[in-house]
């Protein structure tokens, strides 16, 4: 009874997932919040699935969904757009993590009476965007193509970010302090994020060279994702970012023509439309049962905590304008779309799975991160997704100077 049980959600689940999908393309109501009221209803509303069941595979499943969603977002990546625009979407990654940590550290301090470390690390988990939600609403979005790539690459960009400054600071936490807590951020983040891309680099041309020669193949799709899993493992046993690997190989094979002419390799050779189709169909199974099982552990006791991460979100909502603000200063197009670029602050998988892999720590106040970032993520991306109606259709016209003034 229990497996038919098992069968009979999972089914329901995907073909929730995918009407979802659907009607967000048709109404840019995010998928998101239909997959994480299902879970809700499913656990603590009807008690169908007990989440304490699944605490054993929590962590697992996070960092599964982390890696295939960056290797996915990565392989459908245009590599002259990150070139072209990727200044601009470093500069409002880096300003948007950094404006939330500062804003979250105080509110920490003077509202949840934690201390400065602990803010630092709730201002990091919820401090990115969200890639599997930036990407979707974006495409489906009429806003110019340098405001939606700026998004875009901040989306992958910060991804990568949240999971390596968190990470860092929740070691810190665990350690004895020793004076020299910032000096270990830094070169915690330079080296894991280095050895991600050298080895992300290196093996996605190698293996550029292994799919001229499996060509054809039948299950050629199955082996790559094989790879990206056996090195994401690797990358982190090195104590490298695994996220920035899947990332960088992701844009080495979904680039390999453009890779091959500047490395000068002869007989180049890309993924292929059909190597991408299956790795983005895994991406939506792992993030759908994700989002679901998001509801299922999302608890609505604590209203208290419920407001805490309204409050918060709209703090991270004003410091975003001034991010945004910063970043399109000198360029025209950007300045032009300061209200979109504003409401695109959804956060989503990167900070629900370093939520997930904080609440299984020892550090103070552990169980509290999980209420107050899902609550982040269900309202920032309620505010994105209202934001995306009437701001989307204000944006500029492309131009034939916009090449020039995207360079700026």
């Amino acid at each position: 009874m229990v497996f038919i049980l098992a069968f009979l959600l999972a089914g329901i689940i995907l073909i929730l997932g995918f009407l979802g999908d659907y009607l967000f393309k048709r109404t840019r109501i995010p998928d998101v919040l239909i997959l994480i009221f299902l879970g809700f209803l499913l656990g603590p509303l009807f008690k169908v699935i007990d989440p304490g069941d699944l605490s054993s595979i929590t962590t697992l499943f996070a960092s599964l969904a982390l890696l295939v969603i960056l290797f996915d977002g990565g392989l459908n990546f245009d590599l002259f757009k990150v070139f072209r625009n990727s200044p601009r979407a470093l500069v409002l990654a880096f300003l948007g993590i950094f404006f939330s940590m500062i804003v979250t550290g105080i509110f920490a301090i003077f509202v949840l009476k934690w201390n400065l470390l602990n803010g630092l690390l709730l201002g990091a988990i919820v401090g990115g965007t969200s890639s599997s939600i930036v990407l979707p609403i974006i495409t489906r979005m009429k806003v110019h193509e340098n405001i939606s790539t700026v998004l875009s690459l901040e989306s992958i960009f910060t991804d990568a970010l949240v999971v390596v400054i968190a990470i860092t600071l929740l070691q810190l936490l665990q350690t004895p302090a020793n004076g020299n807590e910032f000096s270990i951020i830094a070169s915690g983040i330079a080296s894991q994020f280095s050895i991600g891309i050298v080895i992300g680099g290196v093996l996605g041309v190698v293996w550029l060279k292994v799919l001229k020669h499996i060509k054809g193949q039948k299950y050629d799709d199955i082996l790559t994702l094989a790879i990206v899993m056996l090195f994401f493992a690797l990358v982190e046993l090195l104590n490298g970012n695994g996220a920035i690997f899947a990332l960088t190989f992701g844009l080495v094979l979904g680039n390999g023509r453009i890779i091959s002419r500047m490395l000068k390799i002869s007989d180049s050779i890309e993924a292929s439309k059909i190597m991408k189709k299956f790795q983005s169909q895994i991406s939506f199974l792992i993030r759908t049962f994700f989002f679901v099982y998001l509801g299922l552990i999302f608890s609505v006791g604590n209203f208290t905590l419920l407001v805490y991460g309204i409050i918060l979100t709209f703090i991270l909502l004003i410091t975003r304008y001034l991010a945004v603000y910063v970043t399109s200063l000198g360029n025209p197009i950007l300045n032009g779309g300061r209200k979109i670029l504003t409401l695109m602050l959804p956060r989503g998988l990167a900070a629900a799975v370093m939520a997930q892999i904080v609440s299984t720590s020892n550090i103070p106040n552990a169980s509290i991160y999980t209420d107050i970032v899902i609550t982040v993520i269900i309202a920032s991306v309620v505010i994105s997704s209202l934001g995306s109606f009437f701001a989307s259709t204000k944006q500029p016209v492309k131009t034939s100077e916009d090449s020039k003034l995207s360079s700026k």
